[in-house]
C-alpha cells in the first residue's frame, strides 16, 4: 500500500481527531474512510453531471460511480436531475446489464 504524506490545516486535523474518537478508531483508519467516502461522492457527482448534460446514460453514470443502476437512479432523483431516458437508453442498459 503506498504511503501518502500531506499537511492539513489545524481545524481539519481537529475534525479528523473528533471523527476518529467518535468511531473509536485510529486517525489513519479515519482518514482512509474519509478519503474513500469523499472520492466516492466526487465520482458520483461527476457521473451525474455527465448524465445531466446528456453525455452518458444513467447506466454509464452508475458504472463510473461504482454503484448499481438503482442507486444511480435514487441519487439522480435526490438531486432532482430530470430523467432523459429514451427507449434506446433502456435497450442499451438492459443489454449491458445482461452481459454483466
Amino acid at each position: 500500500m503506498p504511503l501518502i504524506s500531506t499537511r492539513v490545516p489545524d481545524d481539519l486535523d481537529e475534525e479528523l481527531e473528533w471523527y476518529a474518537e467518535k468511531e473509536r478508531i485510529g486517525k489513519t483508519i479515519a482518514l482512509r474512510r474519509v478519503l474513500d467516502k469523499g472520492l466516492k461522492d466526487i465520482k458520483l457527482q461527476y457521473a451525474l453531471e455527465l448524465y445531466q448534460k446528456g453525455k452518458i446514460t444513467l447506466m454509464k453514470a452508475a458504472e463510473i460511480a461504482g454503484i448499481s443502476l438503482w442507486e444511480a437512479l435514487d441519487a439522480a432523483r435526490e438531486r432532482k436531475i430530470p430523467m432523459h431516458y429514451t427507449l434506446k437508453d433502456v435497450e442499451k442498459d438492459i443489454k449491458a446489464a445482461l452481459e454483466a
